[in-house]
């Protein structure tokens, strides 16, 4: 099996942390050939067919665990699966890049699908689900969002929507004094959407990461803040502990997984605060190595036999 990963620099991933990693050293496991490019290798040719720049990848264990190895090029279909991991943001240029993916041929399999990595938009996707999610206000009118935060009692949490990893997120108090000009800043001067939504105190306590294979939950990771920070992302201090999932996380599970299954996503990261779901994530989501770390499991093997069994579906 032949596969290519659209990832960010090699060099520059953390094999402690990235997920990219260990689906790429699972591949390598099975026997399997591991390229590698970035978006910008990427390009369509005059037959319409997608095609790639790429350098064939070994990968190993510890801490040198890449090398860089004979270059290749050709259209994408001469892989079994290709792999859209390239981080957020979701721009422009990943937009389109979900459209270039659309011209592969219907043998090649892409993780997670153009479709899927365009209609599961991380802050909105979640909406179609009002009564698992907080009350919510997407504006970038900054009257609209300064009346919802009245409504809620003067206490509201703001996120752009093309935000990742916590950047631009703002937890609003009462006592504030910067709202004003925090919703200037975030609508950009009320030309940039955010959603807002009432603020959860469970944050507190953890923001469990919920890892979805082929819909089902596989595992799931509590991201414990940092005392003085609103945001428990891993990346800004976050701390990883061990958890399980509740009833109700279960029932998020349940109704939100067949919607992100029909829409080829065989690997998402949904989060939940509380008893309320905050955003799902399907573009390059975290999470796997911190769970095989605490739980003594190897969660990529399930989503590479995931990928197998789909591959197999499509006679590939």
């Amino acid at each position: 099996m032949r596969h290519l990963f659209i990832v960010d620099p090699v060099p520059g991933l953390n094999p402690d942390a990235d997920t990219s990693v260990v689906f790429m050293r699972e591949a390598a496991r099975r026997g399997q050939y591991v390229a590698t490019c970035g978006v910008a290798d990427l390009s369509v040719g005059p037959g319409g067919r997608t095609q790639a720049r790429w350098l064939e990848t070994r990968v190993g264990e510890g801490r040198d665990w890449f090398e860089l190895g004979s270059p290749g090029a050709g259209e994408l279909g001469e892989f079994d699966v290709v792999w859209m991991r390239k981080d957020p943001p979701y721009d422009l240029n990943y937009f389109f890049v979900t459209h270039l993916l659309d011209l592969v041929p219907p043998t090649t399999l892409v993780v997670n699908a153009p479709r899927g990595l365009r209609e599961v938009t991380e802050k909105l996707f979640i909406l179609q689900f009002p009564d698992l999610c907080p009350e919510s206000l997407v504006s970038r009118s900054i009257g609209e969002l300064l009346e919802f935060r009245r409504k809620l009692g003067g206490e509201m949490v703001i996120k752009p929507l093309d935000g990742c990893g916590g950047e631009g997120v703002f937890h609003l108090t009462p006592e504030d004094r910067n709202v004003q000009t925090i919703l200037e800043l975030g609508t950009r001067h009320g030309t940039a959407y955010q959603i807002a939504q009432r603020y959860i105190p469970e944050v507190r306590d953890g923001d469990k990461r919920i890892i979805l294979v082929e819909g089902e939950p596989v595992g799931a990771v509590l991201r414990r803040p940092l005392h003085w920070e609103t945001r428990a992302n891993f990346h800004v201090g976050g701390t990883a502990v061990k958890t399980e999932l509740t009833p109700r996380e279960r029932e998020i599970c349940a109704r939100i997984g067949p919607a992100l299954r029909e829409l080829g996503t065989v690997f998402a990261g949904i989060d939940v605060i509380g008893n309320w779901l905050t955003e799902a994530n399907v573009t390059s989501p975290t999470g796997i190595q911190e769970i095989n770390r605490l739980d003594g499991v190897v969660l990529e093997r399930l989503v590479l036999d995931a990928v197998e069994r789909r591959l197999g579906a499509l006679g590939g």
